[in-house]
């Protein structure tokens, strides 16, 4: 009688079965992973502390009735747009870093988490780049305008 096994060398069975498993595994240690996993976690919540902390000193500088507030430029609304995305967006990832040390597995598939992580944080970073160069130049522009003699606090945002 035939086994089931696949066979190798012709009509030859093989001594030992084969174990087929369906979930990836590198070449690194668990423990190496966990603490590169504790890294990541670090870095995320340092993109966290730093984008929350732009959205909140945003919303509470206000200089007083009759002087321009941030929210009249369109460079500077757009700053805090972007700050806002990238701290909800640090909040989830965050989340699926907790989630993938503590229970050893991704959110989704590994290849799509991977390609998840790297395509939104290409996507975030050339948001805030493009914001903060947005900010940068209006505040040039209003530096060397009448605006920052009659209000110079507009540039300390």
């Amino acid at each position: 009688m035939r086994s089931t096994q696949s066979l190798r060398n012709g009509d030859t069975p093989s001594p030992h079965p084969r174990i087929e498993d369906p979930h990836f595994h590198s070449t690194v240690s668990l423990q190496k992973l966990k603490r590169f996993n504790s890294l990541i976690l670090v870095f995320r919540l340092a993109t966290f502390c730093f984008s929350l902390a732009s959205v909140v000193f945003t919303l509470t500088n206000s200089r007083g009735y009759g002087s321009p507030h941030w929210y009249d430029f369109d460079a500077f609304r757009y700053v805090f747009a972007a700050n806002a995305i990238v701290s909800l967006y640090s909040l989830f990832e965050m989340a699926a870093s907790v989630w993938e040390i503590s229970r050893g597995a991704t959110l989704f598939p590994e290849v799509l988490q991977v390609w998840f992580d790297f395509g939104h944080d290409q996507v975030f970073a050339y948001l805030l780049l493009s914001a903060d160069s947005a900010g940068t130049a209006l505040a040039r522009t209003l530096n060397g305008g009448d605006t920052c003699r009659i209000s110079p606090y507009l540039l300390l945002n």
